[in-house]
């Protein structure tokens, strides 16, 4: 009889902790089903968060970009720049990396992570470089119309109220092209710093 029981204890403390394994794996799937997968290389938008999370839904992937930065009124070289998209907090934010230069004379990467502020709607988007020292840069912004704007006010070194306007445009499913530009509301002057052209990569 006591062999029995002993038994039935061992029979039933392993069915325990079949299904509480189970019920784990389950749970830690539900935690990162959004993520980037073998199925998703990107990972994928949340359904429970709100709409405008897919509003870098065509930027999502790997592109291939020029990438052109301009000194005051002087373009520099074109320079090569792959550009990779996705989704990252399981579905709830958004992260982009690059990588640009050339083999010679000028490499950098960067990143930014865009996070969606659910009450405004807006996005949040702090920018890192390796070289970065302090705090990071961050613009604000979301859509407009066929466009996404993003934007930091700051002063110039003369104590000038400067804008710095990033815009998304022509975007679709086959690429976007990208601007930087800086607007002087002290004096009433703008101009472009950086512009890129990007194409999907498809993978």
């Amino acid at each position: 009889m006591k062999y029995i029981l002993m038994k039935l204890t061992y029979i039933t403390c392993m069915f325990i902790g079949f299904f509480m394994q189970g019920q784990t794996i389950e749970y830690s799937q539900k935690l990162t089903a959004f993520e980037a997968s073998p199925g998703f290389p990107y990972g994928i938008p949340n359904p429970k968060a709100p709409e405008q999370i897919r509003d870098f839904d065509d930027l999502i992937g790997t592109c291939d970009c020029k990438s052109l930065q301009y000194r005051p009124g002087v373009a520099n070289d074109t320079l090569p720049l792959l550009w990779k998209w996705k989704y990252i907090l399981n579905g709830n934010a958004v992260q982009d990396e690059g990588w640009f230069g050339n083999d010679d004379t000028f490499q950098s990467s960067f990143t930014s992570i865009r996070i969606l502020d659910p009450a405004t709607k807006k996005w949040t988007v702090p920018f890192f470089i390796p070289q970065l020292r302090g705090d990071p840069q961050i613009w604000k912004g979301g859509r407009e119309n066929d466009v996404i704007v993003l934007r930091k006010e700051q002063k110039s070194n003369s104590g000038d109220d400067i804008q710095s306007i990033l815009t998304f445009s022509n975007i679709s499913d086959d690429g976007f092209n990208w601007e930087g530009k800086i607007v002087n509301h002290t004096k009433n002057t703008s101009r472009v710093f950086w512009r890129i052209w990007c194409k999907k990569r498809r993978d």
